[in-house]
């Protein structure tokens, strides 16, 4: 039996916290997520985070580890319906080295300080949530990411 491969688009997503609180950023659908995005040809993702994180936050990054891998499907997409593999890093924020972005590829860009409380109410993928929680453990020391 021949095993055919699967072609599916990356997204890197930063995850990053100001003090107690994480960058969300609102997608098209109305969600919340990680800024970030798809890797242009060539690019590693630590090289897209650092990138789409000065363009949509206005902010330089340092990239510190990878929380979290997630193949996830976007039902109305037309890249992302057979999924898209979403990595997610945990980030430290450096200089603000521009302003943040006001309209992006998809329409008017809107980014936003959620506190964790809020995560757990915002309407947004729940592997989003599992990797904001397990990032604010390692962020706070616990190591082992353990959620909430």
């Amino acid at each position: 039996m021949t095993r055919q491969s699967s072609r599916i688009p990356v997204s890197a997503k930063g995850i990053v916290f100001d003090g107690e609180r994480v960058w969300l950023r609102r997608n098209e659908r109305a969600e919340w997520e990680l800024p970030g995005g798809k890797l242009d040809p060539g690019e590693q993702p630590t090289e897209t985070i650092v990138r789409e994180l000065r363009e949509e936050l206005g902010l330089a990054v340092d990239v510190r580890q990878i929380v979290q891998a997630h193949r996830y499907a976007v039902a109305d997409s037309i890249d992302e319906h057979s999924g898209v593999l979403v990595v997610s890093y945990l980030c430290t924020p450096g200089v603000r080295v521009g302003d943040q972005e006001l309209d992006g590829e998809a329409g008017e860009a809107e980014f936003r300080l959620f506190t964790l409380s809020e995560v757990t109410e915002a309407i947004m993928p729940s592997f989003y949530k599992e990797a904001i929680f397990f990032a604010a453990d390692l962020q706070n020391g616990a190591g082992s990411g353990s959620g909430r």
